[in-house]
């Protein structure tokens, strides 16, 4: 059975109220079809902010499945990929994003939520 939209938005409104941090951030809250929620940075977001709204996301959520990984590009940069998964009130929500060129000494620092220069 498919989660009605009201249930979805109220999820939505849960985390944010959790961590009023997220809607500071730019995010976009996508309410699927399939009764689940996506979560994506803004086009053209800064990326650097990427780490901060995984890492307030899955507080929010408690319990989630959080995943960083390293992805190597030509140049000595990596892409680091930024997921987090679980479900709140039944409904499934996900999270997945990139910083892309990050040298290899400044993904350390992003991956644990740090500035980056």
């Amino acid at each position: 059975m498919k989660t009605h939209i009201t249930v979805q938005a109220a999820v939505v409104t849960m985390l944010v109220a959790k961590r009023p941090a997220l809607a500071k951030l730019p995010l976009r809250w996508e309410l699927r079809g399939d009764g689940s929620i996506r979560v994506q940075m803004e086009l053209h977001a800064d990326q650097a902010l990427v780490p901060q709204a995984a890492a307030e996301l899955a507080r929010a959520m408690r319990g989630a499945r959080e995943e960083t990984y390293d992805m190597p590009e030509n140049g000595g940069t990596v892409t680091r990929g930024f997921q987090v998964e679980g479900q709140t009130s039944g409904v499934r929500v996900e999270f997945h994003c990139y910083q892309r060129g990050l040298r290899v000494d400044e993904g350390a620092a992003a991956a644990e939520g740090g500035e980056v220069a």
